[in-house]
Formats: C-alpha cells, sequence, structure tokens
C-alpha cells in the first residue's frame, strides 16, 4: 500500500511538473513581471529619401584685362594738361596779367587733359586662362527603414497584437492588472 501511494504520488507531481513545463506560453521573471510567448514579429518599412551631396567641379575660360583700362591715365591726362596749359597761359600774358593766364591756362588744361586721359589710351590685349569653379550637388537615394514591428503574442491561451517601435524576440514582457468587474 505505502508502496502505491509513493507511486501515485510520484505520477501526481511527474503530471504536474510536465504540465508545467510543457506550459510554455507564458513565463513569470523573478521580479513578478508575466512573459508571453511571442508567435510573430513582422517589420513594417518605410521609405525615406536621403541626400548624398558631392563636389562637381569644372575649368570655365575666363579673360584677363591686361590694359591699364583708365585707372590712372586721368590724373596723369590732368597734370600733363595742366602744365602745357600754364606754359601757353604764361605765353599770352603780359606783365602783371602773366600770372592770371598762366593760372587760367593751368586750370583749362588740367580739365581737358583729365577728359583726354579718360577717353584714350593704350587698353593692352586681353589674355585667356582657365580657373576650377565648383559647386554642391546633391545626389538622392531612397533607403528602406523600419519603423516598427508587428507583433503577435500568446497570453494565457489567448492570441494578441500589437504594433511596438522595437523586435521583442522570443517572449514579450507584459503587464497585467487586474481589477474588479463594474460595480
Amino acid at each position: 500500500m505505502k508502496k502505491l501511494i509513493t507511486i501515485a504520488t510520484s505520477i501526481a507531481v511527474f503530471g504536474v511538473s510536465a504540465a508545467a513545463q510543457a506550459d510554455h506560453r507564458h513565463y513569470r521573471g523573478d521580479d513578478g513581471v508575466e512573459y508571453a510567448e511571442v508567435l510573430s514579429s513582422q517589420p513594417i518599412y518605410h521609405d525615406i529619401r536621403v541626400s548624398h551631396p558631392r563636389q562637381e567641379c569644372y575649368q570655365e575660360r575666363v579673360t584677363y584685362d591686361n590694359g591699364d583700362r583708365g585707372q590712372n591715365r586721368e590724373g596723369v591726362g590732368a597734370l600733363l594738361g595742366a602744365v602745357v596749359g600754364g606754359v601757353v597761359g604764361n605765353r599770352f600774358g603780359h606783365g602783371g596779367g602773366r600770372v592770371a593766364t598762366t593760372a587760367v591756362g593751368a586750370v583749362v588744361g588740367a580739365s581737358a587733359g583729365a577728359s583726354i586721359g579718360r577717353n584714350t589710351g593704350y587698353r593692352g590685349e586681353p589674355s585667356y586662362g582657365y580657373e576650377q569653379r565648383c559647386n554642391t550637388v546633391n545626389d538622392y537615394s531612397v533607403e528602406h527603414q523600419i519603423d516598427s514591428y508587428d507583433v503577435s503574442y500568446r497570453y494565457h491561451g489567448r492570441v494578441y497584437n500589437t504594433r511596438l517601435p522595437y523586435d521583442p524576440g522570443d517572449r514579450l514582457a507584459v503587464t497585467v492588472n487586474v481589477a474588479p468587474a463594474g460595480n
């Protein structure tokens, strides 16, 4: 009889233990958090446009100005005009009027010389060369990125679906909130 009770107890303990091990659909952690078995986890993708900037360079033909182009000719013309006008004015004046005609000749000569200097003179022949120019150009590509995961999991024999921002792996921590049914 004692042997029969021992065998029956062993079978009962073994059966309960086996049933507990067979119920792998949910787990209980040491910290009291319940875990559900993940049945599937499917990534949800979205497309994004990505910019890839790069430098694009080329050689551009440019013209170099080798002439004076009038920067100093106006001043030189005014100076030379004043000297020539002063000499001419000095020749026409007599006595005390000579200083006045020299001054007037210098002023008129300076004005005429500046005008002539502005409009004439050696301009030089242009030369040509090449200079490198660069621009930033954007190339674009479309990349698939994971946005979230559609997850199916089983907890206490029921199947649930949710969307998560991460892949939970083979089990999912769940929070169980027990409250009394409506009052």
